[in-house]
């Protein structure tokens, strides 16, 4: 096992002081008296054995404690000890606060992992009794371009209120006429290339208390169960169109850690859609697959550039302004989700659109008064401009 670096000797430290942290710290560092052996003769040159150097450390420790119940408070020896005493209180703390980090970054990587075995035992499952055959369209023979903004479907919510009811059976009713419109469109406009913009918060996740009391199915099955709908649903698209590109960006409702202020942003479950879908389309020759970068994804439509986002991070009042600063260029669309709701506000050269949700109207929504139907996206383009937009209420 390596040496922790905080166990090296210092610049500064003499041998007795060195010995005396290592041997005063060695259950924080992980260390026995071989270890420490080691480490006394590479810094010193020597080649003592384990026993010279215990020895060695006992006689000074006796030392130190000798010299502060001997000396009067205001001996400098004195003062020197406990400066020294307090250095190496320092240093445990300080290595007592990196081993915990470390050990919650190695729970994070073991959870994830986790996941991922778990999904890919289902990937094997699936593709063992209900295989997915790719059915190549027939070509269109047109250079229609158009895209469809999936978001905020928040598979796992159970939702029965007054206004709303959401559950895993009417979440595939509502996919189902969703794929339907999306191909009948295309039908209509002749379109050859599809964009499907998956804008995130495809699961209900566990971050907040409401989510919890609503989800019905645990964290692995929300994600197994979108997962394999979006690529059942990408499937049966792809015998329409001669190409399709999925983009899919992270939501801030599959994140690992419930607290946003100690959240990683690459620490997030929605990572694992791409890799499953990836998996389960392998086949699929005209689908490609690809990842937000730090939760956008910039497109280009006949030399036009737009963005895909969440939403979490860049506000629709304000991301016209803010995303130019950071990409270094203006777009012409920027697309979300997050909010729930259909707006469409220019902002100068840029217009935010954002997408609805799936599922419609929530119980935290409904506390708060704000209300929004089932409904999706389409946009079909005349060259980089949008010619059209199709909003698909779903029931």
């Amino acid at each position: 096992m390596p040496v922790a670096p905080d166990a090296k000797r210092k610049q500064d430290e003499t041998v007795d002081s060195y010995l005396y942290r290592v041997g005063s710290n060695k259950d924080i560092y992980n260390l026995d008296w071989l270890e420490i052996r080691d480490l006394m003769n590479e810094s010193t040159g020597n080649s003592y054995n384990e026993s010279t150097w215990r020895k060695r450390f006992s006689s000074f420790r006796d030392g130190v404690e000798y010299a502060k119940k001997s000396f009067v408070s205001d001996n400098e020896v004195v003062k020197e000890i406990e400066d020294k005493t307090l250095e190496f209180q320092k240093e445990r703390f300080k290595f007592q606060d990196q081993k915990r980090e470390y050990t919650n970054i190695v729970r994070s990587q073991a959870r994830f992992e986790h996941l991922k075995d778990e999904i890919h035992k289902s990937i094997l499952e699936l593709a063992k009794h209900k295989p997915l055959k790719f059915v190549p369209p027939s070509p269109t023979l047109s250079n229609t371009k158009a895209n469809t903004l999936w978001s905020d479907w928040h598979v796992g919510s159970e939702i029965r209120n007054s206004l709303n009811t959401y559950s895993l059976v009417i979440f595939k009713e509502r996919v189902k006429q969703l794929v339907s419109k999306v191909i009948e469109t295309g039908r209509i406009h002749n379109v050859s290339e599809l964009t499907i913009a998956d804008l995130g918060d495809m699961i209900s996740g566990a971050i907040h208390v409401s989510t919890r009391v609503q989800a019905s199915e645990d964290v692995i099955r929300q994600l197994q169960i979108v997962a394999e709908v979006i690529a059942e649903s990408v499937a049966e698209l792809s015998g329409h169109f001669d190409k399709i590109k999925l983009i899919t960006i992270i939501g801030n409702h599959s994140r690992l850690i419930p607290n946003k202020t100690e959240a990683l942003h690459r620490e997030n479950l929605e990572y694992l859609i791409p890799w499953y879908l990836e998996s389960r389309l392998a086949a699929f020759s005209n689908v490609e697959i690809v990842k937000d970068t730090d939760g956008y994804y910039i497109d280009e439509v006949d030399g036009e550039k737009h963005v895909y986002v969440h939403g979490d991070l860049d506000h629709v009042a304000s991301v016209a302004r803010t995303l130019p600063q950071l990409l270094g260029f203006v777009p012409k669309y920027v697309f979300c989700g997050h909010i729930h709701h259909d707006t469409v506000k220019e902002y100068g050269r840029t217009k935010v659109i954002s997408n609805g949700s799936l599922m419609g109207i929530d119980d935290y929504a409904l506390t708060k008064r704000f209300y929004a139907e089932p409904m999706q996206k389409m946009h079909i383009f005349d060259g980089p401009r949008i010619k059209c937009t199709y909003d698909f209420e779903l029931k």
